[in-house]
């Protein structure tokens, strides 16, 4: 008991607030001892986070058993001070938690502003600093937390389409498997320590109308922060909707999340109505499966960066790297296709092709899978369920990223088989180790990565398990060639270089090295199938280019920033449709985009087209190839997105379509 003059300013609580106080102890010390084993690392006990967590616990214990008691002017001042404090420690809470790192001052405001808009919205309609403080703390905690248990769990972090499909994304996380790391266990204890502090104050205020100056502030202040939370410019924010956890890190959860809000955005395009994508549909028929029509297995192989870089400019090399898929392209349909990524964003030419849907008439910088799609979203795999396929994905790699397995699922695809399946030791998503040899021993790697001639054997074991007279959809997605390209370790080496440009370029000649590998793979891969009675088709094209040194590509293409057709070709794959039967001549189909080859492919099998997608296809007739930027039209010539050049109807029509698809169906 501490006493000033005749007042006593601590003591104990009475006996049921500090039964509570204790329990509530109780609970958190139970917390840390189940989490125990957080606290060693590498067999290294971590003695910092242990005395952290001590030193909170007593702090914590003693703001729940004591109660302070101050003079009423004391308290008000208090009560005040901790209102216009609260944000600041709400936020401070919630870095300690996460275990985030130190923000620019910028990001460090603009982060805070959230915090504050929450705080002072509770204020307003309850008047109570103290509970106003808690509601932020309470709300701020369960969110991070949920945040937290899930990036440990699945190894990325959650984000807005989540929430659209919270029990898909839960199938990633198991009550028995939660647990807190030490960063969680000290941002719980100083959660559970501050609402214990604050609640020991009560703000008294000294007449009614003393209210009256409160409300206006409180409504000044949060009209404040949601008017800067409006008018940020997102737009102007680095993300990474592949690793959110490396954009949290530099951009805060709140921020992040805010910024994957607002980028999921997908305005009504003019003038659209269900009405008249309906009325342009009524010109067409659903096509008809002729009776005893025999339709071949699809195989579909979305190659990791699997690019032609003499599409930029000339390259001459001491070794080939594309022989044998160029030998295909003699004999078989092939072409050029234009993507919307460069480097990266797999996700999105695997949307487009997948839905038939471009990524011309979605919201700027978004990313499909992570941000739009939140439901059952049709596609070639449920398409091709209807004519009795059996549909299935494949993909070496953890089945979390790009959240495969929650979209693959929502695609109508039957079955998923991910790295993990392809091992007897199964990998775990480890956000900081995803690059690493994550899946034991029994698989063959190229650099860190799961080959594409391990992978197109596990194709061809699925293959050979399907029925007699069943027909599979097979849509296989290849990570051997992702980037980066600067391993160096002795079980790889780079056979390729380039021999015409001076300059080393490492990077370069890994890719095309990896590129040369490919090239041998995808030619076991046919020689199988050249071998399988049954027809089938494969239709083979990469998902984006590299990204590799850019002086090289400077010198290959010096005025690539001036010419529309130079620029654009950093975002050209090559495609190639081969079949164990005959589907025609070596047919050049020139420069395609990923939202036309799926179609085009179903054409080649055989396979009938819906009004939808003949309406899709028809558009080939005033564009033939789009990207996120623009499209060519039939004479090849460029228009840019920003020109709005949606001149012709069917163009139109499609962008209704599009967003009735992912919105208003």
């Amino acid at each position: 008991m501490i006493k000033t003059a005749n007042f006593e300013i601590i003591k104990l609580k009475e006996r049921k607030p500090l039964i509570t106080g204790l329990c509530i102890s109780a609970a958190m010390l139970v917390l840390v001892l189940f989490n125990i084993k957080e606290f060693w690392a590498n067999d290294v006990f971590n003695w910092a986070g242990a005395i952290k967590c001590l030193a909170l616990f007593a702090i914590m214990t003693a703001f729940l058993i004591i109660k302070i008691k101050l003079p009423k002017w004391v308290e008000f001042g208090v009560s005040i001070a901790m209102l216009f404090a609260g944000p600041y420690l709400i936020f401070e809470m919630v870095r300690l938690l996460v275990g985030a790192p130190e923000y620019t001052s910028y990001i460090y405001e603009m982060n805070l502003i959230f915090y504050v808009a929450l705080q002072f919205l509770v204020f307003i309609f309850t008047q109570s600093p103290r509970v106003a403080i808690v509601s932020g703390l309470v709300i701020s905690w369960g969110v991070h937390i949920a945040n937290e248990l899930v990036l440990l769990i699945r190894g990325t972090p959650l984000v807005p389409t989540d929430l659209y499909a919270i029990t898909t994304a839960m199938t990633v996380t198991t009550p028995q498997s939660w647990h807190f790391n030490v960063s969680m266990l000290l941002g719980t204890l100083c959660c559970v320590a501050m609402i214990a502090f604050v609640w020991q104050f009560k703000l008294v205020y000294p007449k009614w109308w003393a209210r009256i100056p409160a409300v206006i502030v409180g409504i000044a202040i949060t009209a404040n922060c949601i008017y800067e939370i409006a008018i940020l410019d997102y737009e102007s924010f680095s993300t990474s909707t592949f690793d959110q956890e490396s954009t949290n890190n530099v951009n805060g959860i709140a921020l992040g999340f805010y910024i994957n809000c607002r980028k999921m955005q997908f305005d009504e395009p003019v003038g659209y109505s269900e009405a008249a994508i309906e009325e342009f549909l009524s010109q067409y028929t659903d096509e008809t499966l002729e009776e005893g029509e025999e339709l071949p297995n699809i195989i579909v192989v979305m190659n990791e960066s699997f690019a032609d870089l003499s599409y930029v400019g000339k390259l001459r090399t001491d070794n080939p790297y594309m022989e044998y898929f160029n030998s295909l392209t003699r004999k078989y349909p092939h072409g050029k296709l234009l993507v919307s990524v460069l480097g990266g964003g797999t996700c999105n030419t695997e949307f487009e092709f997948l839905t038939s849907l471009s990524m011309l008439n979605m919201p700027n910088n978004c990313y499909a899978y992570m941000q739009h799609i939140t439901g059952e979203t049709p596609s070639l795999a449920s398409y091709l369920n209807g004519f009795g396929y059996r549909s299935i994905a494949m993909h070496p790699f953890y089945e979390i990223c790009w959240k495969r397995n929650s979209i693959y699922p929502f695609m109508g695809f039957e079955d998923y088989i991910s790295g993990e399946d392809m091992s007897d030791d199964h990998g775990i998503y480890v956000s900081a180790d995803r690059w690493e040899k994550g899946f034991g021993d029994d698989v063959e790697y190229i650099r860190t990565l799961i080959s594409d001639s391990f992978f197109y054997k596990e194709l061809i074991k699925e293959f050979e398990s399907k029925g007699e007279d069943e027909k599979m959809f097979i849509f296989a997605v290849t990570v051997q060639n992702h980037s980066s390209y600067e391993y160096d370790g002795e079980d790889f080496e780079t056979d390729v270089h380039i021999t015409n440009y001076e300059g080393e370029y490492p990077r370069a000649e890994q890719y095309l090295s990896l590129v040369k590998d490919s090239n041998e793979a995808l030619e076991e891969l046919i020689t199988y199938f050249e071998g399988v009675d049954e027809k089938t088709m494969i239709v083979f094209f990469g998902d984006h280019q590299p990204n590799v040194e850019h002086q090289l590509i400077n010198q290959m293409a010096p005025y690539r920033n001036l010419i529309v057709n130079s620029y654009l070709s950093r975002y050209m794959t090559p495609f190639v449709i081969w079949a164990n039967y005959d589907i025609g001549e070596a047919e050049d189909l020139g420069v395609m985009s990923a939202n036309y080859l799926g179609l085009t492919a179903l054409e080649y099998a055989g396979v009938p087209l819906s009004r939808e997608y003949q309406m899709i296809m028809d558009t080939r007739e005033v564009s033939i190839a789009q990207n996120a930027w623009g499209y060519y039209d039939k004479f090849h010539a460029w228009y840019d997105r920003e020109d709005e050049a949606y001149k012709d109807e069917i163009l139109n029509i499609y962008n209704y379509y599009t967003y009735w698809m992912l919105n208003d169906r």
